[in-house]
């Protein structure tokens, strides 16, 4: 039975007890936090909706009493309450719909809330969280506004997990709503941030499992299966998540990073065929990597060979584009885009081509750095540019280059109108203006020793929670029983304890495996 009250004006009072405000002296131990929100959420769960909606005497409403910084789960699911009221309802009247709509009153709740939750508490209420994360995105596609939606989510994103480092069905929810409403820039603070973890299904009741209230090294810790925080997960998901991030960089132009991302795509497992997202991704990885480098990448190693046959089947336009391009010829690579415009125009990769036109020209000048040491600028526009007798084009082309860090050389403008001038590459990586000087070399060698360390503990941290899993347990059961339980076996029995008697019946279960 629920310990709140019937009564309204008593059930108050106790939703604003926990957590006790102003903090105490002493603050509460996570294991008295963990056991005093578990009884929060316990009860809160028994309080009809009806009631939270109902407001207190004297027509006070629960959401202008309640403060979501501090009174974050009452406020969340007084918050659910108003939102499933009218959506339940049949009939949607106009005043419901202006509620609902941005900028209207219980939007404006929403989005607050999203900016000021307490990111502890809502551990031990994921699956609501996520259930508001959800609505205000739905609400923004229904207005046909999703930009509205894309800072709210953002924000609410890295209040639970500073890091997103643990990959969510929100994370590919953002991203498609960042792509809806062409904000690249926005999704920046989400899409930067590395994955190293996926929830992961935990064994039931393991001993010594840190609390959710307890300060974790890792999102991982307080993100897995049971947590509600993520929806179930296919491989369709972080599929979608990748094609979606590599989109959002090639709007920005990230090439780099955006490749990375295709490729993440490209070498998921799929067994022994392809999703129609990995052919996707494939087209536009065969595209891009004429971009950052200038000829056909080879196929990463660890592509399953089923996929990779399959890629190539249905892509060929664009493995054919690939070829002409590394053939050097300016005059077909220019009529096989043209051949193939309906091709690129159905795959929504028309833009992306030119960009491929671009970076044949962009190449064709770089090559020449490995032939001479300087050129003038008419013969540069006879062998690179499509009109070769508009020298102040190249001139320009060439300029634009060097000021965007893509070409290590100097124009050279001669005090003579009459006479061409000249460009001269830099005779040297250390040289010309993208030399780069002994501090700037010391920061990248800081900053790439950072990400290893960084890649170190989250490695650790996998080893960690993979020890928790079910099917580890069950590994190491089976193992156990095949070995003598000599001191050898000692720290392998230990991780068999620390799951708890949960799996005895399941000891045989893949023993035929």
């Amino acid at each position: 039975m629920s310990l709140f009250s019937d009564s309204m004006d008593e059930l108050l009072p106790q939703m604003l007890s926990f957590p006790p405000h102003p903090p105490p002296p002493q603050p509460l131990s996570d294991v008295d936090y963990d056991r005093c929100i578990k009884g929060l959420v316990q009860n809160l769960n028994q309080v009809a909706a009806s009631k939270l909606t109902s407001g207190v005497s004297g027509g006070g409403d629960l959401l202008d009493i309640l403060d979501p910084k501090i009174n974050t789960l009452p406020y969340l699911y007084t918050l659910l309450a108003h939102i499933a009221g009218p959506q339940a309802g049949k009939q949607a009247n106009s005043a419901t719909s202006k509620l609902f709509a941005p900028s209207g009153a219980l939007w404006l709740k929403m989005v607050e809330f999203m900016d000021q939750f307490d990111p502890v508490q809502v551990r031990y209420a994921g699956q609501s969280w996520r259930r508001l994360v959800e609505t205000v995105a739905k609400v923004a596609r229904a207005a046909s506004n999703p930009m509205v939606a894309v800072q709210p989510i953002r924000t609410a994103m890295l209040r639970l997990d500073p890091t997103t480092s643990c990959f969510t069905s929100t994370h590919t929810l953002f991203a498609r709503l960042c792509l809806e409403a062409r904000a690249y820039r926005f999704s920046c603070p989400i899409l930067d941030n590395d994955i190293y973890h996926f929830p992961t299904s935990l064994a039931k009741n393991p001993i010594n499992a840190p609390l959710l209230c307890a300060k974790h090294d890792s999102s991982s810790a307080y993100i897995n299966s049971a947590s509600g925080l993520s929806d179930t997960l296919n491989h369709k998901d972080h599929l979608q998540y990748f094609l979606y991030g590599a989109m959002l960089y090639i709007g920005m132009k990230r090439w780099d990073r955006a490749l990375l991302f295709l490729e993440f795509a490209i070498i998921s497992p799929t067994g022994n065929t392809a999703s129609m997202i990995q052919v996707e991704a494939y087209k536009k990885w065969v595209l891009l990597g004429l971009v950052l480098k200038g000829s056909p990448l080879p196929m990463p190693r660890t592509t399953n060979a089923q996929a990779a046959r399959l890629y190539r089947s249905i892509a060929k336009p664009y493995d054919a584009i690939a070829e002409v391009f590394k053939e050097g010829d300016a005059s077909r690579l220019r009529q096989e885009f043209e051949v193939g415009r309906k091709v690129w125009q159905d795959d929504c990769n028309t833009g992306l081509l030119l960009q491929v036109l671009e970076a044949f020209r962009r190449f064709a000048v770089k090559r020449l750095e490995k032939t001479y040491a300087a050129l003038s600028v008419s013969e540069i526009a006879r062998r690179t540019s499509p009109d070769p007798n508009n020298q102040a084009e190249t001139e320009h082309y060439l300029s634009s280059l060097i000021a965007n860090g893509y070409l290590n050389a100097t124009l050279i403008q001669s005090s003579d109108l009459s006479y061409p001038s000249i460009l001269r590459f830099a005779t040297s990586p250390t040289t010309g203006p993208l030399a780069r000087s002994e501090a700037q070399a010391y920061e990248e060698l800081v900053e790439q020793t950072a990400r290893i360390s960084k890649l170190t503990e989250h490695i650790k941290e996998t080893d960690r929670r993979l020890a928790m899993t079910k099917e580890y347990i069950d590994w190491a059961k089976r193992t156990r029983k095949q070995k003598d339980a000599g001191g050898s076996m000692g720290e392998l029995n230990h991780m068999i304890e620390m799951a708890g008697d949960d799996y005895g019946g399941d000891e045989d279960m893949m023993a035929d495996l």
